[in-house]
């Protein structure tokens, strides 16, 4: 069990989960980048993520998870890549809807709730592609 985040905080814990692992220093400039938003709304948004200890709180120059940070990164990504897999492959989203409605399901449904929608994703494919062979 982990703890519960806002849609905004998912969206912001998972891209800095992602840019570290390709940038050597993630940058606040780099989130906003990314996420298409403003330096004051990443400034905002970090000072939230530091208190609820996420980030080291000194993130002026470099953002970094915390170990919490990351294992919760970890866990959500997870979680994150197979509710992406139901939007675009079983319900054919567009890939931005698909991205905006999984941070939604995420941030509003139980974990137990994700965990289920998963397994059935993930079983769902798994027949499909079977049926492909």
């Amino acid at each position: 069990m982990f703890m519960k985040l806002c849609a905004g905080q998912y969206k912001y814990l998972l891209t800095v989960y992602e840019l570290s692992k390709t940038l050597k220093v993630v940058r606040s400039v780099d989130i906003a980048n990314s996420l298409s938003v403003t330096r004051p709304s990443v400034s905002r948004m970090l000072k939230c993520m530091a208190r609820l200890e996420l980030i080291n709180p000194d993130y002026a120059s470099s953002v970094v998870l915390t170990d919490l940070g990351r294992e919760t990164a970890k866990k959500l990504s997870v979680n994150f890549d197979m509710i992406h897999k139901f939007f675009t492959e079983i319900l054919k989203l567009d890939e931005h809807s698909a991205y905006e409605q999984s941070i939604l399901f995420l941030s509003t449904f139980p974990e137990n709730t994700t965990q289920k929608l998963a397994a059935i994703t993930r079983n769902t494919i798994k027949k499909r592609n079977e049926q492909h062979k």
